[in-house]
């Protein structure tokens, strides 16, 4: 999900993650220009007012989606046990700042309930720390 932020974030281009510095793998356009800025202006919609604003970093900062996983059914009997959480995975792909964007971050927490709620908050906080570094 780093890599789907990432081509957003860059118009559409996706370059292949390194950990050196100077290695890098040539670009290659995986989504139109037009795509990528249209996904980026609902990504920047789901931080300011949707179900990542726990990923806020102020107006228009951020770029993110959440998501989650269901593991097992969360209706029914046999999903009223236990903790409601431990049913789904949960997770948050993002990057900021969303105009020029600096740093990408995806965040999975394995049976750790909404995407929203656990992993948002997750990345704020990699991003805030990715941001003053920079």
């Amino acid at each position: 999900m780093a890599m789907v932020a990432q081509a957003i974030a860059n118009d559409g281009i996706q370059r292949t993650p390194t950990i050196l510095p100077g290695q890098l793998a040539p670009p290659r356009r995986v989504i139109s220009t037009h795509t990528a800025h249209t996904i980026r202006k609902l990504m920047v919609a789901v931080v300011a007012r949707g179900t990542g604003v726990s990923a806020a970093l102020g107006s228009g900062v951020v770029a993110g989606k959440t998501g989650t996983a269901e593991l097992e059914s969360t209706t029914g009997p046999a999903a009223t046990t236990g903790d409601q959480r431990n049913h789904t995975d949960a997770w948050f792909t993002s990057f900021a700042p969303a105009r020029r964007p600096r740093v990408v971050v995806a965040v999975m927490l394995y049976r750790a309930g909404a995407g929203g709620d656990t992993a948002a908050p997750a990345a704020r906080q990699v991003l805030t720390t990715g941001l003053s570094r920079r």
